[in-house]
């Protein structure tokens, strides 16, 4: 279905001047693939890469690292650690385990929401997009403070805002296509999955090392300073979000 219906927006029949002038003065990039239909091949150079590993994305990556990261300690660990570390018997922890999803699931509604307000508000690209990262990842360390209760409720609600954070930090993907140059957005986007997918494979083993030797409390310090980490990079790392220029 995409191969055979989807168009640039400038080559789309189904367009017209005004909506074509509407996508550009919103930053959309109607000719962002032309350079694809060129017949030679292009070969990425070390410079290349070295726009790829720009400080400013190097931040993005390890952001998306961090969010990539809690997500499987929910996906794997979770339930475990309800009936494993905090004995909670399998029935209310299947029910407990339902809530923080639920809060991701509205944390990811939110932060779009919060954004496209910033945005209409006046306020900058990158203060729109990079206040929901920042504040979710902050906020989803606090999975840590379940180290010090054995209240299941306490439990639940701390899990549920770490998830929620989580959720509300979701929208990394919107960076990639406003810091990478155009000509690279492919691999770009590549590289931004890649060490996202780190997260995904490091925290089932990670936590399941730690978890089996020093128990789940280590762990979850590990989760906590991992979002710690991803909010610094963004912080301190991206900065102004302005396209890299491709020399």
């Amino acid at each position: 279905m995409w191969h055979f219906n989807y168009q640039n927006p400038r080559k789309s029949k189904g367009i017209n001047k005004q909506e074509l002038e509407y996508i550009e003065s919103g930053g959309g990039m109607v000719d962002g693939d032309a350079f694809i239909e060129k017949k030679e091949k292009v070969q990425f150079t070390k410079s290349d890469w070295k726009l790829i590993f720009h400080r400013k994305l190097i931040g993005v990556y390890l952001g998306q690292f961090a969010i990539t990261s809690m997500l499987w300690f929910f996906l794997t660990w979770f339930p475990n650690y309800l009936t494993q570390e905090k004995g909670i018997a399998a029935l209310t922890a299947g029910f407990m385990t339902t809530v923080p999803f639920l809060a991701a699931f509205f944390g990811v509604l939110l932060s779009g929401q919060l954004a496209d307000k910033l945005t209409r508000n006046g306020k900058s690209l990158g203060f729109a997009r990079k206040t929901p990262i920042i504040c979710g990842l902050l906020l989803s360390s606090c999975i840590m403070g379940a180290n010090y209760t054995n209240d299941p409720i306490w439990i639940m609600v701390l899990m549920a805002l770490a998830f929620f954070g989580n959720g509300f930090a979701s929208i990394t993907w919107s960076l990639v296509s406003s810091l990478a140059p155009v000509r690279l957005i492919g691999l770009t986007g590549g590289v931004f999955n890649f060490v996202g997918g780190l997260g995904g494979i490091t925290v089932p083993l990670i936590v399941g090392y730690l978890a089996q030797n020093y128990g789940f409390a280590p762990s979850l310090v590990y989760i906590s300073s991992v979002a710690v980490l991803g909010a610094l990079s963004y912080i301190l790392l991206v900065g102004e979000v302005k396209r890299i220029e491709d020399r």
